[in-house]
């Protein structure tokens, strides 16, 4: 494999030294992913981000622009704010979630594709992402691969069919097999990988050696095609895999022989026990409630009745998350400009993530205004569990009317700047599940209606 671009660590100082005080990017779960891999020397022959020029040739043509097969378009997308005060030849730090300095990154090249911001340039490695699990899977950090030249891409549970395959493939070629699996939060990690395991203990166990890399499952042409570039960096020659295209081999440097995909129908009793503790009945799944809606639509009164009602008729814990309690105590430190109110909702749906993905069942009531931040939260948490999204459809005119806070008083004299439904935007949702109208309605008959809506979907009792 291809050498590391991690410095040593006298070079690591000086440059730490050089570049004090530069801007600094927080990456995000998958920049991680993609950084980890790339100072490791899996994406050769890259030592960086591509350049604007070569983002374009990968996306229309799947190459670099001097011809090397790529698929995947590895520039870093920042935010806007950095992007405007950043100039070619300047240096950023680029940090985990905790603030680890992980790289520098010398700014190539500066370019926007569809209101979507992006730098490339050259990576200067400090210190890769550490991790705590699976530590002898993580071949990619530096592994001989001279002993396998086929791989197979799991990028699913394993069942009869795929094992059977694997099984035959081995006793025709004598040679171990890579069997190559994608992980990314531990607590998934693991229990998939403990149904990927027990799949796999019916092979010879000097039939394979499996391998785990930090990243989401590939699951279309062009992160497929990426496994392909990393399966020869490694010197693979042959590629196994159940998802079958075209494009692939048109444009893979591996040959690929696609074969049928399992099905829990037909899988081991091991695995089958493992999948039913990994993807639980819909009864069992964590959810999210989501409300949104004006200040004094009724929000809160509903989320508390409904609260009430599902620890009354169901054995599951029910966290509930009040806007304006959420604002003295968890996000006490923000104001209310837009910019802090997105940071919120966001610190919110993370509180919100983790209590639903582990099986509780949590209650949120902000008013949440903006189309594009409840997708957001949305897609962060149905990752690993049920969102419902609530819209409290309370007309301006008789939130108005209620005003018990007083606010909007305030927001009409111009006390208050920036108020949802005053001098700041409400968007209607048109992708909630459920909406209330709470005109001559009590709050006890809202949430009873939520309630039905629990019960024809399964997700309660």
């Amino acid at each position: 494999m291809s050498s590391s671009l991690i410095l040593d660590s006298k070079k690591a100082d000086e440059l730490i030294n050089t570049y004090r005080g530069c801007a600094s990017y927080s990456l995000n779960q998958d920049q991680l992913y993609d950084i980890e891999l790339l100072l490791h020397g899996n994406y050769f022959p890259l030592t960086g981000y591509i350049n604007h020029q070569d983002f374009i040739s990968v996306l229309e043509n799947y190459c670099l622009t001097d011809g090397s097969k790529w698929s995947k378009l590895l520039s870093l997308e920042v935010d806007k704010a950095l992007q405007k005060k950043t100039e070619i030849g300047d240096k950023v730090e680029l940090r985990d979630s905790e603030g680890v300095l992980i790289a520098f990154l010398t700014v190539e090249s500066i370019f926007e594709v569809k209101e979507r911001y992006f730098f490339g340039g050259l990576i200067e490695g400090i210190e890769a992402p550490n991790h705590f699990d699976h530590q002898s899977t993580r071949l990619y950090q530096g592994h001989n691969f001279e002993e396998f030249n086929t791989m197979f891409i799991c990028n699913d549970f394993l069942h009869k069919s795929e094992i059977n395959y694997l099984r035959d493939f081995f006793k025709k070629n004598q040679k171990k097999i890579l069997i190559q699996t994608f992980f990314s939060e531990p607590k998934e990690s693991f229990r998939k990988l403990k149904c990927i395991k027990a799949a796999l203990s019916n092979l010879p166990e000097n039939s394979y050696q499996l391998s785990v890399i930090p990243s989401v499952p590939p699951h279309d042409t062009r992160s497929i095609l990426n496994q392909s570039i990393l399966a020869k960096n490694w010197g693979i020659q042959t590629l196994i895999t159940t998802f079958n295209t075209e494009l692939i081999n048109e444009h893979s440097p591996l040959e690929f022989i696609n074969i049928p995909k399992g099905t829990k129908e037909n899988s081991f009793e091991e695995v089958i026990n493992e999948i039913s503790y990994l993807d639980p009945p819909k009864h069992k799944k964590g959810i999210t409630v989501l409300f949104t809606g004006l200040s004094g639509s009724g929000k809160s009164t509903i989320a508390k009745h409904l609260q009430s009602n599902l620890l009354d008729s169901t054995k599951r814990n029910v966290t509930l998350l009040d806007g304006d309690v959420v604002r003295k105590t968890l996000c006490s430190d923000l104001g209310f400009s837009k910019e802090d109110r997105l940071k919120n909702l966001r610190r919110l749906s993370f509180v919100s993530k983790e209590i639903s993905k582990n099986g509780g069942i949590v209650i949120c009531a902000p008013i949440a205004p903006y189309d594009k931040i409840r997708k957001e939260i949305r897609a962060n948490i149905e990752k690993n569990s049920i969102f419902i999204l609530v819209h409290v459809n309370t007309t301006l005119e008789e939130c108005e009317k209620r005003d018990r806070k007083g606010l909007y008083a305030k927001a009409r004299s111009g006390e208050i700047e920036e108020f949802t439904g005053i001098s700041d935007p409400y968007e209607i949702p048109k992708d909630a599940e459920i909406e209330i109208n709470t005109l001559d309605r009590t709050a006890q008959s809202c949430s009873e209606d939520i309630m039905l809506y629990l019960k024809k979907m399964g997700y309660v009792n």
